[in-house]
């Protein structure tokens, strides 16, 4: 193993992002990208057991935290990325354009589905939110929802379901249990209420389907996706992604699991979840999150620590928050503890006002879903300036009460 690796190695094992980082630098400016990417293949081969850590290195350092689950490739490919296109220095600013080539040629190994777009409009990558805003308009356009007539009609939710607001809204009516794709008329017309309010013209999208073809198209649409990289990183990526739905879920088995995906994964990625779990005094396994903060937590953790010591009403809580402070404090030699996750950007990255702003008109021309205006507004809002005030202040003046409201909430 040459010694960048080894520095690297090290690196991780005390959550030493700065230290990481400097070596990533180091590797791209003295050209020792493919030396360091055979020997952490070398390390990835001879590990027992699967982590994110790697990731949460990588993507710290190019600044793409708030794409983690987006970005379908695993760490050593974005290095080998970086390596193909001869990046020699300023690697987070190489990724931006190559990530937004991705989203603009709608390229599988970035997924719009997994971005949270509060999230990214004040970030590193708030310059992909008009792209992203406009393709979960266009597929929500685009969407049919099938039907067969006959004594019992039949409808097929799964296009639906394969857009991004169509799987939420959904979902949420459903009560996030499972469910079919294929409903009764009864069913339907529950999706088509809670559809309706969210600012769906369902009408518009029913399609017909003959009763012979019927059966050969249900067959195809229950085929299962063949999704890339079945890679193991991104398996566990995967799992991590459920994990932090499933941790809150009214299951206890369901809970544990999650909590167990999240600790076997070793990421800083779900502190959020943690930290929100720990708070929680309903939760049964406060005390686990809490022991998990101890293993994962950075200074931000500190804080949180420090307020429930003080403030909760559980003495037992009190004490465990105390003990996971006194964990993290003992490793205060190490930089791990002095970081925050995700990094803040080294530069803001704004998106083109002009091009929300048509994304809004249309929006709001089509009668577009309530919820896409909710995002679409809320990223004005973060991004902030005078353009964002003019458009906001110009739409209050709306006759449409749902825009009026999407407006206050954002403001």
């Amino acid at each position: 193993m040459n010694d960048i690796a080894q520095s690297i190695q090290k690196a991780i094992a005390e959550r030493n992002y700065s230290a990481s980082s400097h070596m990533f630098d180091h590797a791209l400016r003295e050209n020792s990208i493919p030396d360091l990417i055979e020997a952490l293949e070398e390390m990835e081969e001879a590990a027992s057991l699967l982590t994110l850590e790697l990731r949460d290195h990588v993507f710290y350092y190019l600044g793409m935290w708030d794409i983690y689950f987006a970005v379908q490739i695993t760490s050593l490919d974005v290095l080998r990325i970086l390596r193909e296109h001869n990046v020699k220095q300023d690697a987070p600013t190489f990724m931006i354009d190559f990530i937004r080539n991705l989203l603009d040629t709608k390229d599988s190994r970035f997924s719009q589905f997994c971005v949270n777009i509060e999230t990214i409009s004040g970030g590193h990558y708030a310059i992909l939110v008009p792209s992203i805003l406009d393709q979960r308009m266009e597929e929500l356009m685009n969407c049919r929802i099938q039907y067969r007539d006959g004594p019992r009609r039949l409808y097929c939710t799964a296009e639906l379901m394969d857009t991004y607001y169509g799987g939420k809204i959904v979902t949420a009516i459903h009560g996030h249990s499972s469910f079919d794709i294929i409903i009764s008329e009864e069913q339907f017309a529950t999706i088509q209420v809670g559809l309706d309010s969210a600012g769906f013209d369902t009408s518009s999208m029913l399609d017909r389907i003959d009763s012979v073809s019927w059966d050969e198209f249900v067959k195809n649409k229950r085929k299962p996706h063949i999704e890339r990289g079945g890679s193991g990183e991104l398996s566990v990526m995967h799992r991590v992604k459920s994990a932090r739905s499933n941790i809150y879920s009214q299951n206890f088995r369901q809970q544990v699991a999650a909590l167990n995906a999240i600790n076997i994964a070793k990421t800083q990625l779900c502190n959020d979840v943690l930290i929100s779990v720990a708070l929680d005094p309903t939760y049964q396994m406060r005390h686990r999150a809490l022991n998990q903060l101890g293993e994962s937590g950075d200074s931000n953790t500190l804080e949180f620590l420090a307020s429930l010591m003080k403030n909760d009403d559980d003495a037992a809580i009190r004490k465990e928050a105390a003990r996971t402070y006194s964990m993290l404090t003992s490793r205060s030699q190490l930089t791990s503890i002095t970081h925050t996750i995700p990094r803040v950007p080294i530069k803001s990255s704004f998106f083109d006002i002009s091009k929300i702003n048509k994304i809004l008109n249309t929006l709001i021309a089509k009668g577009m879903p309530t919820v896409m205006i909710d995002d679409t507004l809320k990223s004005l809002a973060i991004q902030g300036g005078p353009d964002s005030v003019d458009i906001l202040t110009r739409l209050l003046a709306k006759h449409q009460v749902s825009v009026k409201s999407a407006v206050i909430k954002a403001s």
